[in-house]
């Protein structure tokens, strides 16, 4: 009896140790700190434990959780074991509301269709035992013509009401399907899955109690990518720069009411420490070579959709950035955002409006009538690096219409950046040989070419504008030809380039006139390629 006794007190022991409650809970995220390629989320969720070890599942997690980055805290002194990521059958009590709503109708389609199936079914066997007793009545039975009339007039009753029934009963059978595909459609639209993954804690209690448990882990398919809006209404008036984010998610859980904060850094391996490779600093172009450079290669692009435009229509837009807070510390810049934001996690996209900015300008008109005779219009902002800009495209907007894209480079060096805000019609510059200064002739062994050109500038607008106007002389490294200018009209020439630049203000209504001449010299027997 006492080895009995005793037996039986070891047992009970084991099988309370390893006998411990499961409990499922459904939780929502309630904030979420962005980075650019991925997203620190965090949960927090009331649950009853039990004295001793609970197996606490917190059911419907992200797909792309990062296990080494998850941490478990909670209320009431307990004690975290352990936690894990699995992939588990997910039961229908624990799906979305909208998904066991479709579920449930599909389940009710399912057994209307069963059972008008067997409705049709049933209606074919009665078909077929009246087909089956005209046949037995008429085997060895004489004729009589009333009471074969009889049975003409009972078959065509009985038989077309009996197919006008099949009839009824398949078609409905056939609508009851299509509905089911079309529910199982919406269904696999709304990221429905027969399995998902769970984040099981191992939770030690003393005591039977409710507690808070909150959970903050890494997942991937999230991010953030600045861009801006870039707005003015020309000459005389500031520049806005508007910077906004694109926020994406797909990491398959709808957030609803999120917190938001935008950082514009990332979770790193702390543990591995970067190269230190040389640092080689370059020389650019000047400021001027890279306006030409920009306003030939946008000559015809100025008006070009931007790579990417942002509308509401795409996007889940608050367009008020005073509704996000900027802290900036050592090592990055967050934004908080205080209205909560909801957005799908199946290709979910934001917007939001984090910073804005209200910028001096001095506005220039820039033209190159040797390569294009369009006249570009340019906002110089000096100082813009105090605005603190992050990296990121520009949809560029004069007088309310979208004029062309650009790429905000807080690295660049430049003291000034300069925006083109398009081609202005109204100046018109034409560019011509001048007839009587042209030509050539033969002086011996060498071929003689007397150039002249002329640039005629029109203001038409109302307005007196400030012009810069790139032309160039030719250059050579040949001391076998032989160049010399005669006249630039005024304009600055540099030496090693053949540049020339003319910045004058033109009044409004008035034309000015710009010539340049120049004498080539060469052997006529090498003739010049790119003359």
């Amino acid at each position: 009896m006492k080895i009995f006794i005793k037996l039986s007190l070891i047992l009970s022991l084991i099988v309370s140790n390893l006998s411990f409650g499961q409990i499922h809970v459904v939780s929502e995220v309630r904030e979420a700190t962005v980075f650019s390629n991925q997203a620190q989320l965090t949960r927090e969720q009331t649950v009853k434990l039990t004295k001793g070890t609970n197996q606490v599942k917190f059911i419907g997690m992200e797909n792309s959780i990062l296990s080494p980055t998850i941490q478990v805290s909670g209320t009431g002194g307990i004690t975290v074991l352990s936690n894990s990521v699995n992939s588990e059958n997910v039961e229908k009590s624990m799906q979305p509301t909208s998904i066991v709503a479709i579920l449930d109708k599909i389940e009710e389609l399912k057994s209307k269709e069963e059972l008008t199936g067997k409705q049709a079914q049933n209606l074919e066997y009665e078909k077929n035992a009246i087909l089956y007793n005209k046949s037995a009545n008429g085997t060895n039975s004489g004729f009589n013509l009333d009471n074969m009339l009889d049975l003409v007039e009972f078959y065509r009753n009985n038989l077309n009401k009996l197919d006008s029934l099949i009839y009824e009963k398949n078609k409905l059978v056939s609508e009851y399907r299509e509905e089911r595909g079309e529910l199982n459609t919406e269904l696999s639209k709304l990221g429905y899955k027969t399995r998902g993954n769970v984040l099981n804690i191992e939770v030690i209690s003393d005591k039977a109690q409710t507690v808070s448990i909150k959970l903050e882990y890494v997942v991937q398919n999230i991010g953030w990518t600045p861009f801006y809006e870039i707005k003015t209404q020309g000459i005389g008036d500031k520049v806005t720069a508007i910077c906004k984010a694109k926020i994406y998610q797909n990491s398959s859980i709808d957030w609803k009411n999120v917190a938001l904060t935008l950082s514009t850094t990332s979770p790193a391996n702390v543990g591995v420490l970067p190269t230190v490779h040389p640092w080689v600093l370059r020389f650019q172009n000047d400021s001027r070579s890279k306006m030409r450079g920009l306003a030939l290669s946008q000559a015809n692009s100025a008006y070009a959709p931007a790579a990417e435009m942002i509308t509401q229509d795409s996007y889940n837009s608050k367009s008020m950035a005073s509704y996000t807070s900027a802290t900036e510390s050592m090592v990055s810049r967050e934004f908080a955002i205080s209205i909560p934001y909801s957005i799908s996690g199946m290709n979910g996209k934001a917007a939001v409006d984090l910073e804005e900015f209200v910028m001096d300008a001095n506005y220039l008109y820039y033209s190159a009538p040797k390569y294009n005779c369009n006249v570009f219009l340019i906002a110089n902002i000096q100082e813009w690096e105090k605005y603190n800009f992050l990296p990121g495209s520009a949809n560029l907007f004069l007088e309310g219409t979208f004029v062309g894209t650009t790429f905000i480079n807080p690295n660049a060096t430049e003291d000034t950046m300069s925006l083109i805000l398009g081609i202005d019609k109204s100046i018109v510059i034409e560019r011509e040989k001048i007839k009587d200064v042209s030509k050539n002739a033969m002086l011996g062994g060498k071929k003689k070419v007397d150039m002249g050109i002329q640039i005629t500038v029109k203001n038409k607008k109302s307005l007196d504008i400030d012009l810069m106007l790139e032309d160039q002389v030719p250059i050579t490294s040949d001391e076998s030809i032989e160049i010399s200018v005669k006249d630039v009209s005024g304009a600055k020439k540099e030496e090693e380039t053949g540049r020339l630049t003319w910045k004058e203000s033109i009044p409004k209504g008035e034309t000015k006139v710009y010539k340049i001449k120049y004498e080539v010299k060469y052997p006529k027997s090498k003739p010049l390629s790119n003359f």
